[in-house]
């Protein structure tokens, strides 16, 4: 077949037919193409297919005209033809059932069982010898095997090339399928009849003129159309391909195709990424590509007539084309399939099941896919970009930094699928995402360092590690993205500048932290100098009002009246660990019970509202020194102030998340910045 050098662009609605492209002449845009075999090839192929029917039927007509010819005339080896008959029945329907293997096991035991019964009787001389000087278990059981192996040959070809070429007149033409199916009936029927009528008349059936009679005749005639009718019916139900048919059979249609593609057009072993074929006419072509990244097969027709495979997606299977072809399909379930690079723009995927389904480089923009079940489903690198993604569930989903959320529109998510397959653990909670929400808490960065705490955070050494590498390295261009929770462990996200080798930031950063962490152990007007804090700026902490109720001095908060007073890092620390261990219940209960007795005990704060004003007012003024605390306020503020139950710290972190997300909203239009 001529390799094809384009000197100028396929048009839309060019015949390519017969064509053979090299990667150099390929071209990207390929819409409205009539591709696949010439017609002096499909002149040569219906002939093959009219030489396989008529060798079906010479075969069955044949083979069904000596059988009942033996059966009318015999009076001795009838057993025989009847084993016969009883294996080649067993064999064709557990072949159809459950596949070629089991219907030899099958009719193998069945051959082993009728030898045994045949030996039996002949033992009991229940059956006599057809020739003699034989003993009659061995004549028969002899008998008994070259019968069955004759039935076996002569229904295995009659049946096999009536199938292939029904098989082969539904690949080569759609339009004419049932056309040729018809014609194909004809043939095989007509041919048996003929054969069987002949095989009579010249006596290949090596019937005597002795034994001629019009009972012999009629039943031997007879046997050849019923041999032949039932080759017909058999190809058929073999060759009945659909969504539901038989997977032991594709044998069938794979011939079938690979025969229909020869001398078609051929993409064979070409990288057809990108190459947009909407609308084209692709039956018995041969599109057997190295990679198909985000190919466009919209609206083409003859795809499941093409020669295809899966070395790069799951591109035989008739649930894949559908979902390509049409942008949705009626069948949902999609789980462990191979979807990696698929074009699936603008698709309707709502309440699929995605289970461990490979997505990775998919083009998903605009797809809707709400309520959609994306269980260690693999993203990574697809495009999300406008997607529909509300109620999607994502427990152990895969994603990296070329996975693109952008402008993606979801409401809420589920974190976890239950025994049922439903979506259960609901995020956020009590509320939907806003816009762009979803969109920065998963979007991630290239360049991104996770530190992980194990036994707790200590935040304002960890803060105070972040400013002084910010101030003495401004060239790594540091960004808080944020702060999780993942079990037991905390893992603190900061992104850095593109071209900085990642393990030299999160050296630095874990080396700061120790240092200032040990020094504040020691000594913290060390510290303090170390950041460079000016003695005047601490001063100017002295005496200034607290809220309503309380003023602080120095270290020390004191209420209006001065009948009490609290050390301020002591309620700073113990608030801190409470909020760090909001998820605990038990142990965030322990530590607020503990807090509230402290301020009755104390006499700064004895009312349930002065405890509330008291506990929003520490919150806030941490949140303006350390911007890691003030991360997981507003991340995780409004999911602690609901797991616990009423009260004086329920209320005051309810109020200082609301005060602390108002203002981070009005100073980021693109909203607030999540932990990826």
């Amino acid at each position: 077949m001529q390799s094809y050098r384009l000197s100028r662009l396929i048009q839309p609605g060019q015949n390519i037919r017969g064509w053979r492209f090299s990667q150099e002449s390929l071209q990207s845009e390929l819409r409205g193409m009539i591709a696949g075999q010439p017609l002096l090839i499909k002149a040569l192929l219906l002939f093959f297919i009219n030489v396989l029917y008529l060798t079906s039927g010479i075969v069955s007509g044949f083979f069904g005209a000596n059988v009942f010819f033996n059966i009318s005339i015999q009076t001795n080896g009838w057993i025989e033809l009847l084993w016969m008959i009883v294996v080649v029945i067993i064999w064709i329907i557990t072949t159809i059932r459950r596949g070629i293997a089991q219907g030899l096991k099958l009719a193998f035991i069945s051959f082993l069982i009728a030898l045994f019964i045949t030996a039996l009787l002949a033992n009991f001389n229940l059956l006599p010898s057809i020739k003699s000087g034989i003993p009659p278990v061995i004549d028969h059981s002899l008998q008994s095997i070259a019968a069955i192996i004759f039935g076996l040959i002569f229904t295995t070809i009659s049946i096999l090339t009536g199938s292939f070429a029904f098989a082969l007149s539904s690949t080569l033409s759609s339009q004419n399928k049932y056309l040729l199916r018809g014609w194909g009936i004809f043939v095989i029927l007509f041919s048996a009849i003929i054969i069987a009528v002949a095989a009579y008349h010249f006596q290949w059936l090596e019937n005597k003129p002795e034994e001629d009679s019009f009972l012999v005749r009629s039943i031997s005639i007879s046997g050849g159309i019923v041999l032949g009718f039932g080759t017909i019916i058999v190809s058929l139900i073999a060759t009945n391909f659909n969504e539901k048919h038989r997977r032991h059979l594709d044998f069938l249609r794979d011939w079938a195709i690979a025969v229909a593609s020869w001398g078609g057009t051929s993409f064979y072993n070409l990288d057809l990424s990108n190459v947009d074929f909407t609308g084209s006419q692709l039956a018995n072509s041969d599109l057997r590509a190295r990679q198909l990244y985000r190919t466009c097969f919209r609206g083409v027709t003859g795809l499941d007539r093409a020669r295809l495979d899966n070395r790069y997606l799951d591109l035989t299977n008739y649930k894949v084309q559908q979902l390509l072809i049409n942008g949705g399909c009626e069948h949902t379930n999609f789980s462990r399939m191979n979807l990696q690079g698929a074009y699936l723009r603008d698709v309707d995927m709502r309440d699929f099941t995605l289970v461990e389904t490979n997505l990775n480089g998919a083009d998903l923009q605009a797809a809707d896919l709400r309520r959609s079940i994306l269980v260690r489903a693999q993203v990574t690198g697809a495009n999300f970009t406008g997607a529909k993604l509300t109620g999607i569930c994502i427990e152990d989903w895969s994603h990296n930094s070329q996975t693109c959320f952008a402008g993606v529109e979801c409401e809420y998510i589920f974190r976890k699928l239950d025994n049922k397959g439903e979506g259960t653990d609901k995020y956020p909670i009590g509320r939907n995402f806003e816009k762009g929400e979803f969109e920065a808490l998963f979007q991630k960065v290239e360049e991104v360092v996770e530190l992980v705490f194990k036994e707790g955070i200590n935040w304002q050494a960890l803060s105070f590690a972040f400013r002084k590498l910010q101030l003495d390295d401004d060239g790594l261009g540091l960004e808080l993205k944020g702060v999780e929770q993942r079990g037991d462990l905390w893992v603190v996200k900061v992104t850095y500048r593109e071209g900085i080798p990642r393990q030299q930031v999160e050296q630095q950063l874990n080396l700061i932290y120790d240092d200032i962490k040990t020094l504040m152990a020691v000594k913290e007007q060390q510290f303090n100098r170390l950041l460079g804090i000016a003695e005047n700026q601490a001063q100017a902490l002295n005496k200034r009002p607290f809220g309503n109720s309380f003023f602080i001095v120095g270290s020390t908060i004191t209420n209006l009246a001065g009948s009490g007073e609290i050390n301020y890092d002591e309620a700073a620390s113990k608030i801190r660990s409470f909020v760090a261990n909001g998820s605990n219940l038990a142990q965030a209960t322990t530590l607020a019970q503990s807090l509230l007795d402290q301020f009755q005990s104390q006499s700064v704060a004895i009312s349930t509202n002065q405890q509330a004003e008291l506990i929003q007012q520490v919150i806030l003024n941490e949140a303006q020194k350390d911007p890691f605390f003030k991360q997981f306020i507003v991340q995780q503020g409004q999911e602690i102030a609901n797991l616990i139950p009423e009260s004086a710290i329920a209320t005051a972190i309810q109020q200082a998340y609301s005060q602390l997300r108002t203002a981070t909203t009005e100073s980021s239009p693109g909203g607030i910045q999540r932990a990826g």
